[in-house]
């Protein structure tokens, strides 16, 4: 399958992530449907352009994808499967639109497909509104008749393709830091120009010291008449890459051919990153064995506690290599290496977690017991490789049998291997066996498809290791890629170049939208001095160009106390090419622009991950520590509030709420508290915010902002219809929290991160509005003031101190209860609470999208420790 591909980088093959917030991803949608048609007004000059072949060819094998997602997405639906839906949904409209733009600029070529565009998207549109409701039988409906029945016909659009093929495809086997002959064995290195011979395809051989950018030519090593050759030739129609890093870590050479040539091979990430897509995305997580990431010694005590015996496992490993298995009995630990073993006690534990576990990034892992009758450790390797249709096969599935002496199975270690169904048969019996040998090999094909899925379709090759337990149950110790393949290169190679033919023939280039853009920072044309970089950690701040620096000054000097370097950048500060910033260093009370090298971490202040038209950005640095991870839209406050109280443990703090359904939930809620607060699902700044009470003339009191409003109850309701009409609400009790001068107020308990990465209070402080009822920020009019002679003054029946101590427990359990809920990283939240006429403490929002800042450096005097740890962290 292809992925919805490149043109001019619309698309990301490597994005994993699905919309955090669906309602919003489906309200962006419906309400910029027309934005292409915007965008392109004016561009009738360009009409006459012809397409290029490798743009008619792509905008076909997107369509083809197109049709490849939809039938995905229908399987999906017919299951109730949500986040999956979505997260498929998401990506169909992603192709559609790379369409949709080109078909805009190119009229003349693609006019027979633009009805077709048009019909699609009124289908899109219906199928969001139906998703976002879970109304599955509306979309399967959708999908069936009008959806799918559209996307084929656009793709008959696209049958007339020029044919691009070449009489002889050139296939670049490379590898960064060395000639791949130098690096892989003979063996497969043979296999390959075997079969690209049977093939009729071209192979060379380099590193990225071989290639001339300049001449667009490469100093290659091939196989000729018996013999290796060094010639200078063009550059290949395709690239298998060997050593898949992550794209911080690619060089400048690997990332330039990548905007230019089709590459093969794209990673999973290491053993960590994958169980944390497969549990996000939930689908094949009852496969996974459980396990936890080392981070201190208690992790590991507790984790053995409970379970008595368990594996450690590199997060970054291969070949079995630096795998422990341990047993705890009593005070004593047994720890075992392949077939080597040592009896520790507490103290000594202890010192060897610090010494080998927490010195590189280690997982903890149940040990799940998977043996021979005759005691013999073994796992299923299932090699799986894409083919010359792009189509995913099983190269080899077959058992690692390890020593009885050792718990492990790798072949590399000293292990044995036979038929897969011989071993079944004989440990199972053979209706079991056989059955068995039928369901794994269902299993490897259905989970590399969905793996293979949740990375865009970007996946060649994967070795999956499987387990069967003496249950019969399934797991997956990890995927990963490059697998061995000692006993089957020639089967291996098969696909190898066929794959790769078939990504040479269907042009699928990753592009980088910013690569010509003229607001980009440029090296090469630049004259600004580099910085000189040092063996210290390099924090980068990522901030908007307009924003106000008073807390980049405060982090540049918590920085300079902490020995680490700091500087700030925006988005067009980044030279993609060349892999450097342009930053601006603090430096005797002035910033100096400097070119810099990426940095170890990177505090994000510019907020908008997941954003459009600022996706980009974070792909680029993507493999580099973030301070937050969350998505940059305002998380769904009905979201929060569900989470919240589905733990029973706040129900004390938690105002009462109800997501707006009909008219009538407003108003019942009027009727049970006498007056509500309705506010946006999603937003901020107390936008759309709205005090509603009832009056003793059954009249309604409505406050928004400054403007105070009297409705009867026809009013009322013709009011809230055109409210309801352009969004979604959620209705809450109002909780009367005023100053003796009758100002409404809050109390904004701002938290952050610190240097154990444990949450710290930065500021606590109440907030004055300056309308009827709701918070305006100290940019809009509002006003702020000290917690302790605030509460003195307007609390002077109960004791501040005693008060203050109840908001930061308040606060503390809510901030440690939703940190549970969210795997994605965060160092900031600020929460704004409510207090009663009796002082009692209410929970009003969640905020962890840049909270507003009024103390900078104590703000700093946190973020830049945590920074360092995150860094640390990494560096292990």
């Amino acid at each position: 399958m292809i992925p919805f591909s490149s043109i001019g980088g619309l698309t990301n093959r490597h994005s994993t992530h699905p919309p955090k917030k669906h309602v919003i991803c489906f309200e962006i949608y419906k309400n910029n449907r027309y934005k292409y048609s915007r965008h392109y007004k004016g561009v009738s000059s360009m009409n006459n352009l012809a397409l290029t072949d490798n743009q008619f060819i792509q905008i076909k094998n997107i369509s083809d994808t197109l049709i490849e997602a939809t039938v995905h997405f229908a399987k999906n639906i017919s299951k109730r499967e949500f986040i999956q839906s979505v997260h498929i949904f998401s990506s169909i409209v992603e192709g559609y639109e790379a369409i949709s733009k080109i078909v805009a600029v190119y009229d003349t070529d693609l006019k027979s497909a633009k009805d077709f565009l048009k019909k699609i998207e009124n289908n899109l549109v219906l199928t969001a509104t139906h998703l976002e409701q879970k109304n599955y039988i509306k979309v399967t409906e959708i999908v069936q008749f009008s959806l799918l029945p559209n996307l084929e016909r656009l793709n008959k659009a696209f049958t007339n393709v020029r044919s691009i093929k070449n009489s002889t495809i050139t296939i670049g086997i490379y590898f960064d830091k060395q000639n791949p002959i130098e690096v892989y064995p003979k063996e497969r290195i043979d296999a390959l120009l075997k079969e690209s011979n049977l093939q009729q395809a071209n192979l060379i051989f380099f590193s990225s010291e071989d290639v001339n950018f300049e001449t667009k030519k490469i100093d290659a090593s091939v196989f000729q008449d018996g013999e290796w050759k060094k010639v200078s030739t063009d550059f290949p129609d395709v690239i298998n890459n060997i050593g898949i890093t992550a794209k911080h870590q690619q060089s400048i050479t690997e990332r330039k051919l990548r905007r230019m040539i089709p590459f093969t091979s794209f990673g999973v990430g290491n053993k960590f990153h994958l169980p944390a897509m497969m549990v996000k995305y939930r689908r094949f997580a009852e496969l996974l064995v459980p396990f936890k990431v080392v981070t201190d010694e208690d992790i590991v005590n507790e984790y053995l506690s409970n379970e008595q015996m368990a594996v450690l496992k590199p997060i970054s490993g291969a070949r079995g290599e630096r795998i422990y298995f341990v047993k705890k009995k009593g005070n004593r630990f047994t720890v075992s290496e392949h077939q080597q073993e040592r009896i520790l006690n507490q103290d000594k534990f202890n010192d060897w977690i610090q010494t080998t576990l927490l010195k590189f990034s280690y997982m903890i892992q149940r040990y799940v017991e998977c043996k021979t009758k005759d005691g013999e450790p073994f796992d299923i390797r299932a090699h799986m490789q894409k083919d010359k249709k792009g189509k995913w096969q099983i190269t080899r599935i077959y058992p690692r049998i390890g020593s009885k002496h050792s718990i492990l199975s790798n072949i590399s270690r000293g292990g044995r291997t036979e038929e897969l169904k011989t071993l079944l048969v004989k440990e199972f019996g053979d209706a079991k066996g056989r059955n068995y040998d039928k369901e794994l090999r269902k299993l490897s094909l259905e989970l590399t498809e969905y793996l293979d899925r949740i990375h865009n379709f970007s996946l060649d090759e994967l070795g999956l290791d499987l387990a069967i337990d003496k249950t019969g149950r399934f797991w997956l110790h990890e995927a990963n890629n490059g697998p061995q393949s000692t006993y089957h290169e020639e089967a291996r190679a098969v696909n190898t170049i066929g794959y790769a033919i078939y990504i040479a023939e269907n042009r699928i280039v990753k592009h980088n939208q910013f690569q010509n853009s003229p607001k980009q920072f440029n090296v090469k044309t630049s004259s600004l001095p580099f910085a000189k970089v040092d063996s210290r950690y390099r924090i980068g701040m990522l901030k908007s160009k307009n924003e106000d620096d008073k807390l980049a000054v405060a982090c540049a000097y918590v920085a300079h106390y902490e020995n680490v370097q700091f500087y700030t950048f925006t988005p067009n500060d980044i030279d993609y090419n060349e892999m450097l910033i342009k930053g601006q260093f603090y430096e005797n009370g002035k910033w100096v622009s400097k070119i810099v090298e990426y940095p170890n971490v990177i505090y994000d202040r510019f907020r908008l991950k997941g954003v459009k038209g600022f996706n980009s950005v974070y792909e680029e640095l993507e493999g580099i520590p973030f301070t937050n991870e969350f998505y940059g839209n305002s998380i769904s406050k009905l979201e929060v509030y569900d989470k919240l109280k589905s733990t029973d443990e706040l129900n004390d703090i938690i105002i009462p709420y109800k997501k707006v359904e009909k008219i009538r939930d407003i108003l019942q809620y009027i009727d049970e508290y006498g007056a509500v607060i309705l506010k946006p699902e999603v937003g901020s700044f107390a936008k759309g915010v709205h005090y509603i009470s009832k009056q003793q003339n059954n009249k309604y009191f409505v406050v928004e902002k400054d403007k105070e409003t009297d409705h009867s109850e026809i009013s009322l309701r013709k009011y809230l219809n055109e409210l309801l009409d352009r969004g979604h609400f959620i209705v809450q009790q109002y909780i009367n929290t005023r100053t003796i001068d009758g100002q409404p107020f809050d109390i904004r308990v701002h938290m952050m991160k610190d240097r154990n990465d444990e949450w710290s209070f930065a500021s606590i402080y109440p907030r004055i509005g300056i309308h009827y009822a709701t918070i305006s920020s100290t940019g809009t009019g509002g006003y702020i003031g000290g917690l302790i002679g605030f509460l003195e003054r307007n609390l002077p029946m109960k004791q501040s101190n005693k008060l203050e101590q109840t908001i930061k427990t308040v606060a503390k359990n809510v901030t440690n209860t939703f940190t549970s809920f969210y795997d994605e990283r965060f160092n900031e939240i600020a929460l704004d609470l409510a207090l009663n006429t009796n002082a009692a403490p209410y929970l009003i929002e969640v905020n962890v999208n840049k909270p507003g800042i009024i103390s900078h450096f104590d703000i700093a005097q946190l973020a830049i420790p945590n920074a360092i740890y995150l860094a640390e962290k990494t560096t292990k």
